[in-house]
């Protein structure tokens, strides 16, 4: 894929559903990857909570907060858009959805975007809400690409049964499941990813860094962990040695099973390519 600094906006209307996880595990390392391995510009919308800050230690992005009941909105995200770099753009649910959807519309900047990227958990209130963005966000501008991520998936092979306010009901009990794919212009209804839940998720914000970091670390702790043991170490030195050994083994298995999965996706959906 030709190099692009690509513009991003995450968006979800129900609050709870991994908007910043999903920003800075996923979309942040995947803009980093396809945009020259520049410095992502991170923008988190939301005047009540700043969780990109978890992520502190993170060399992957420049994180800033806008505040989004400023009177100059527009004029901000005007500025942010002209940035020749690659942004993300982490919006806030409830109010601050449509303000930044409106903002972004009245702007014109809505037009610039390169793909929105919607997180859903497997509640049916996720479905709904996926799909009122998604028709309000198709209204203000029809060309715009979507990339649905279907976020804590407790197993990749049986993933269409946990999300079936996504998928519809793979059972054929419940014909009355309104389907988020039902909703979905054609060439949307492929336009998905999985992201397995994992505890790696959570050890990696405790760092403040990225699963992509830990695992672009490549540290070898199994041969510091047999000094330890040689060396007659303490007892809690061991213990640390040998969970960042846990750490660093779960990081590799997530990027490859996980992330470089979804980046390969990300790359077919945005050239348009048939999906596999």
């Amino acid at each position: 894929m030709i190099e692009k600094k690509f513009k991003v906006a995450v968006i979800s209307s129900k609050g709870g559903v991994g908007k910043s996880t999903i920003s800075m595990q996923l979309v942040v390392p995947f803009l980093f990857e396809r945009c020259g391995k520049n410095v992502v510009k991170h923008y988190e919308f939301d005047d009540e909570n700043n969780d990109s800050s978890s992520f502190g230690a993170s060399v992957l992005s420049i994180r800033e907060q806008v505040n989004v009941s400023s009177p100059l909105l527009r004029e901000e995200l005007a500025e942010i858009f002209a940035q020749d770099e690659a942004l993300c753009l982490d919006i806030g649910a409830n109010k601050t959805t449509m303000t930044l959807i409106e903002a972004l519309s009245d702007s014109g900047m809505i037009n610039f975007l390169d793909f929105v990227v919607i997180p859903i958990l497997d509640g049916e209130q996720d479905g709904i809400n996926a799909s009122f963005i998604y028709s309000v966000l198709k209204g203000y501008n029809e060309n715009l690409k979507f990339i649905f991520v279907l976020n804590r998936v407790k197993n990749l092979e049986y993933a269409h049964y946990q999300f079936e306010n996504y998928f519809g009901d793979s059972r054929g009990i419940f014909k009355n499941i309104n389907a988020v794919v039902d909703n979905l212009f054609e060439e949307d209804k492929d336009n998905y990813l999985l992201i397995l839940d994992d505890e790696i998720i959570k050890y990696s914000r405790r760092f403040g860094l990225t699963i992509y970091e830990i695992e672009q670390q490549k540290k070898d702790f199994i041969i510091a962990l047999g000094n330890s043991f040689t060396n007659l170490s303490t007892k809690e030195e061991i213990k640390l040695l040998s969970f960042k050994n846990y750490i660093s083994k779960s990081a590799n298995s997530y990027v490859n099973d996980v992330l470089l999965v979804a980046f390969k996706k990300i790359d077919t959906i945005l050239e348009g390519k048939s999906h596999e």
